[in-house]
C-alpha cells in the first residue's frame, strides 16, 4: 500500500495527471525512474548516477517506491529493478525527455549542467530514439556498447532495447565515450563520429548508426 505518512505531499485532486504527481512528482524520483528504466541497479549505481542526491534521501525515495509498487527489489535484494507498474512509465518519461531536449535546444537549460550523462542516462535516450525510428529491422541484431568502457547491450529488432548490462553473444561490439555520446544526443555530433566500431560485424553497428541518425 502507498505509504500515507504526513510527510507526503498530495494534489488531493480528482485528476489522473495529478495522481502520476502524487507518485512520481517528488524531486530525484523521475531520474531514479530514468535509472532503472536502464535495468536493474545496486544502490551504489543508482548513487553514482545522481550525483547531488542525498544518501537518506535516495534511500527514502527506494522506500517509497517499494511501498508504492513501483520497484522491487531482486538478486537476493542486491538490486533495485523497476516491477511491471514501474515499467508502465517508460513511454511517459521518454516523451519527457525528448520535450526537455527541445526546450534545452530552444529555450536552453535552467543553469548550466555541471554533472555528466549517467551510462544510463544515454541508455534511455539512445532507447528514445531507436523506438521511434522507422526503419528498424525485421530481424533482431545485438550489439555491445562500451560507453567509457561501462557495458550496453541494444537489441535492434521490431522492438528495440536499451539495457546497462554485458550483451549476451553480441554480433557487434562497438565503443563510445560519454563526453561524445552527450553531444551527439545535444544534436551537435554525429552517429558516424561517435561511435566506433570495434569487433564483429560492422553492418551491425552501421545498423545502430545509421537507426540514431548517420
Amino acid at each position: 500500500m502507498p505509504q500515507t505518512t504526513h510527510s507526503r505531499k498530495s494534489y488531493e485532486q480528482f485528476c489522473p495527471m495529478a495522481t502520476a504527481l502524487d507518485f512520481v512528482g517528488d524531486r530525484w524520483t523521475i531520474l531514479i525512474l530514468r535509472e532503472l528504466l536502464g535495468g536493474p541497479a545496486r544502490f551504489q549505481d543508482l548513487k553514482d548516477g545522481l550525483p547531488g542526491i542525498a544518501t537518506n534521501l535516495l534511500s527514502e525515495r527506494l522506500r517509497r517506491m517499494e511501498s508504492d509498487a513501483i520497484v522491487r527489489r531482486v538478486d537476493g535484494n542486491a538490486l533495485y529493478a523497476l516491477t511491471e507498474t514501474g515499467e508502465g512509465v517508460r513511454t511517459a518519461i521518454e516523451e519527457l525527455g525528448m520535450w526537455g531536449a527541445r526546450m534545452a535546444r530552444t529555450v536552453g537549460p535552467v543553469t548550466p549542467p555541471v554533472h555528466e550523462r549517467s551510462t544510463r542516462a544515454i541508455a534511455m535516450a539512445l532507447q528514445s530514439i531507436l523506438v521511434r525510428s522507422p526503419y528498424l529491422p525485421a530481424e533482431t541484431e545485438t550489439i555491445e556498447l562500451l560507453i567509457d568502457g561501462a557495458p550496453v547491450e541494444v537489441v535492434l529488432g521490431p522492438k528495440p532495447a536499451v539495457t546497462v548490462r554485458v550483451a549476451s553473444r553480441p554480433d557487434a561490439r562497438a565503443t563510445a565515450s560519454a563526453d561524445d555520446m552527450a553531444t551527439f544526443l545535444a544534436g551537435t555530433r554525429t552517429g558516424a563520429d561517435t561511435i566506433n566500431h570495434d569487433a564483429g560485424d560492422s553492418g551491425t553497428t552501421q545498423l545502430l548508426i545509421d537507426l540514431l541518425g548517420g
